[in-house]
């Protein structure tokens, strides 16, 4: 199972990120979202449905190596 049960958490945030294509996916959720393990099938599943597929990842991925001793 690539996503939780419940449709209001991260697949709804997920969901909502592809709809309006949005560049980036911004979450502290490595289980379910910002996870490399999932990102092949999360893309593959959104290419099916005709829906963009935005970069997932956490707030210290996005602000670079140099932020993550700060």
């Amino acid at each position: 199972m690539v996503m939780p049960r419940d449709p209001t958490g991260d697949a709804l945030h997920l969901a909502l990120a592809s709809y309006h294509k949005c560049d980036f996916l911004l979450t502290w959720n490595i289980r379910n979202l910002a996870n490399a393990n999932k990102f092949a099938h999360i893309r593959y599943v959104n290419t099916l449905l005709g829906l963009f597929t935005p970069t997932l990842v956490t707030p210290l991925e996005l602000l670079g190596e140099e932020h993550h001793d700060a």
